[in-house]
């Protein structure tokens, strides 16, 4: 598959692919969700990897710490409904890649990696188990330098649903993917998940002003 995407479609595409594997959330999603996903006392923010990205939800979120991994080069962070709040909420989460985002010289590497995650090895690298026959991508869009993707993946921990919104953009000089998880006995609207994943965006984006 390396060789592939090196021929055909660039060697940043082909590693970003790599580094895009959902797979590495698989667990603590997992883990979370066996503990019931109950709203969180906070904090609402999390800085991470050298203090060089800030993850942060809408208004109304925390962070599962219990849920947060980090490595020297990567992090996932799970945010869900903060104590107190009322309402039912979906779950949210923020993988931080390894990978360094295109600069301006490749204006349309985000583009062109929008359409190599409908292939296959791309769909392979969006799935939670690793195999692209459990991954349908439902919608692909690249816009607003960001790619949103609808994305149905049927190896999904068993507590939520298997449609959920994915986006992926360069946040803090990182490669980042902001997940929008609904529970599967209380699956969200396609306009209401994606109408989540723009505020995560505009809140991630707002707190990592310099570098995103």
């Amino acid at each position: 598959m390396t060789i592939l995407c090196k021929v055909r479609t660039g060697a940043w595409l082909c590693l970003v692919g790599l580094g895009l594997a959902a797979c590495f959330e698989t667990e603590p999603l997992t883990e979370a969700a066996s503990r019931g996903l109950q709203p969180a006392a906070g904090p609402t923010e999390v800085v991470l990897l050298d203090r060089s990205v800030t993850v942060v939800g809408p208004i109304g979120y925390c962070v599962d710490t219990e849920a947060t991994r980090e490595s020297d080069i990567e992090a996932f962070v799970l945010l869900v409904r903060c104590r107190g709040t009322l309402r039912p909420a979906p779950v949210l989460s923020a993988t931080v890649t390894g990978l360094t985002a295109p600069t301006s010289n490749d204006p349309g590497a985000l583009r062109r990696l929008a359409g190599f995650l409908s292939t296959p090895a791309g769909r392979a690298q969006l799935s939670r188990s690793g195999d692209p026959s459990e991954v349908t991508v439902v919608e692909s869009t690249y816009a607003n330098n960001a790619i949103w993707l609808l994305i149905e993946d049927h190896g999904n921990p068993e507590s939520f649903d298997p449609s959920y919104w994915r986006a992926v953009l360069p946040i803090a000089g990182r490669i980042v993917t902001l997940s929008v998880l609904s529970a599967r006995e209380h699956p969200l609207d396609s306009d209401s998940g994606l109408a989540t994943l723009r505020s995560f965006v505009s809140r991630m984006r707002g707190a990592n002003v310099e570098g995103g």
